[in-house]
């Protein structure tokens, strides 16, 4: 059973009168490692361990940053910055316009991609910016642009992903 078939449907007679199925593993494909390590069981449980493990090192990391990084400096490269982060947007936005073009679900990369760099984008803008008119700005910025079209990405990169899963041969 794949997870979109757990979404809401109506349900045929037959499937109304007919005893629960049985949940059972899914067949590994040989085009999805992913499934085949699902199959295979402590393969995904050890993959899990990376991005946990990179977590619990964050979070106190967070901490001992707060306490010993100054409120202020001086950045020699601040323009180049956030040309970067720009062009890294630009860049996630350029290839998703492509892959759509191509019809290809997995447009849905570069549009989660450009989702995360849209949020820090509003978070540096929002941060950095000095108190008054320059944070009033940041914000409304923020509000009216980069959170919306991370919003939209977000949601596209979702969309694809879902279709992908109803239609694996497409991709």
């Amino acid at each position: 059973m794949t997870t979109c078939e757990l979404l809401p449907r109506e349900l045929t007679s037959d499937e109304l009168t007919s005893p629960e199925p049985e949940l059972t593993s899914p067949e590994p494909s040989p085009r999805d490692p992913v499934l085949s390590q699902a199959a295979v069981g402590s393969g995904l449980r050890r993959r899990r361990l990376v991005p946990l493990a990179v977590g619990v090192f964050l979070l106190p990391w967070c901490v001992v940053l707060g306490m010993t990084l100054p409120a202020g400096t001086f950045v020699p490269n601040w323009s180049l910055a956030w040309v970067g982060l720009d062009f890294a947007e630009a860049v996630a936005a350029l290839l998703t316009a492509w892959l759509l073009s191509r019809g290809s679900p997995r447009a849905s990369l570069p549009a989660m991609a450009g989702a995360g760099l849209l949020f820090a984008d509003a978070w540096f803008d929002v941060c950095t910016s000095a108190a008054g008119t320059a944070r009033l700005l940041a914000i409304g910025e923020a509000l009216v642009v980069e959170l919306p079209l991370a919003a939209a990405a977000i949601w596209l990169a979702v969309n694809l992903t879902r279709r992908l899963a109803l239609h694996p041969g497409q991709g």
